[in-house]
Parts: structure tokens; sequence; C-alpha cells
């Protein structure tokens, strides 16, 4: 074994605190997303969940989750599930969904869904988010963790327009396919009706 004041035990001690210090402000470095919960009746939102994501790998991570209690709200009562995103010019905007606080219920088998979406356009922020209730919310009054579900939208091939129309020097359609006539489609039967009559013709002779 190495002493203590090895300066080969010093090292190998530094490059492990190292590794283990860029592996945790990696992971530190993760963008995040705010989901906020805002009732109609309220003047200002308040923190629902915060999720941080990787859109790489396509996995996010339920950071917070901090849901009404029922003391606060009513199962009917008309909330906003969503979050301020960025625009173009760097200002926040709202962005979200109108629904139920009863879309928060479900059972520890039948969670609602949280959709978070995330395109390249944006910087890989998230630009909307909705709320997809469980299918037990119904017979359900228990507010429950929701699942995460991390979609990328990517952009979608475009239409080339404004091309040029190219045209013959008959004004139509340079690829426009010319209709055969009849004796191109079918020279080869008159080939064959003119071999045997003449073959015909032979052996009569």
């Amino acid at each position: 074994m190495w002493p203590l004041h090895s300066p080969m035990l010093i090292s190998l001690l530094c490059f492990f605190l190292t590794l283990r210090l860029a592996s945790s402000s990696s992971s530190s470095q993760l963008p995040s997303a705010d989901v906020l919960y805002w009732p109609v009746t309220a003047s200002e939102p308040s923190l629902l969940a915060q999720i941080s994501y990787n859109s790489t790998s396509l996995k996010s991570d339920l950071t917070s989750y901090s849901p009404p209690s029922a003391v606060d709200a009513q199962a009917s009562e008309l909330v906003r599930i969503g979050l301020f995103a960025s625009t173009v010019s760097g200002s926040k905007h709202w962005v979200g969904i109108v629904t139920s606080r009863s879309s928060l219920l479900g059972t520890e088998d039948y969670r609602p869904t949280l959709r978070l979406h995330v395109g390249l356009s944006h910087k890989d922020e998230v630009y909307h988010v909705t709320l997809i209730p469980s299918t037990s919310f119904a017979a359900s009054s228990t507010l429950v963790r929701p699942q995460l579900e991390l979609i990328l939208n990517e952009a979608g091939p475009r239409p080339h327009l404004n091309q040029p129309v190219v045209v013959g020097p008959d004004g139509k359609n340079a690829d426009q396919i010319i209709e055969k006539t009849f004796f191109q489609k079918y020279w080869w039967v008159f080939l064959i009706v003119a071999f045997l009559a003449m073959s015909g013709g032979g052996e009569a002779q």
C-alpha cells in the first residue's frame, strides 16, 4: 500500500475529485422549466412543478411538485396550467391550457401526464405545456405526482414555393408527358400481321 502522504495517492484522489465535480456540475447545468398553476379566479399564478430535462436524451425529472390543497380549491374549479415562454424579442408571454382541478387527480397506477414541448427553434426551451388527465380521475379524489413526457418538435419539410415554371417553345410544360399515338403504342402488332401475311402468301404459291 502507498503511504498516506504518497504523491501518487494524492494525485489519484485529486483526479477522482475532479471527475466527481465535473459530473455534478454537468447535471446541475440541465435546463429546467417552471410549470405554473393559475386559477381563473386568482390574480397571479403559483408554482405547480419544477422540471429539469435533457432535450438530447428526451429524459426529464420532476424536481419539485406543489399541487394545491383541497382547502384551497374545488375539484370543479377552472385553472390554467402553463408557463411563461420566451419570445423572439426576449420577452415572456403566457402559454398553457385551461382545465379543471380534477385533471390533477388520479391514482398511483393511473396518473396524469404533464407533456412538455421542446423546439429546436426555441433554443431547447419549453415553449408549450399540456396536461393529460388520468383515465380514472373521475373516481379519485387524490392529488398524485404526474408523469412526464418530453416531446421534441422538429421542423418539418417545407414546400418549394415561388419556383419558375419552365415551358417549351410551344408554350406547354416542358415536363409534361406527351401521349403516344395509337401506331406508336401498337406498332409491333402491325409488324406481326405483316409478317404473317407475307409468310402465308408464300406458302400458297
